[in-house]
């Protein structure tokens, strides 16, 4: 059976770090994109750690437990 559209189930060829994961996305400016990749540079890390962080926010603003992961 094949595994439905956004599911965590493990597919072919998928990176480890991506078992368990389902990917969303954001329509940003050029310029927001820009200044997130150079923050990630700055900060020694990465964009999706970053996102992540920025998730962790929102939940916590909403008083929702902050569950986001790299």
């Amino acid at each position: 059976m094949a595994a439905k559209r956004g599911s965590v189930a493990a597919k072919k060829n998928q990176k480890p770090s991506r078992v368990g994961k389902v990917q969303i996305s954001s329509w940003q400016t050029p310029e927001a994109v820009r200044q997130l990749r150079i923050l990630a540079a700055e900060e020694g890390t990465s964009m999706q750690a970053l996102m992540a962080e920025g998730l962790n926010s929102v939940f916590a603003k909403y008083g929702k437990p902050q569950i986001a992961k790299p």
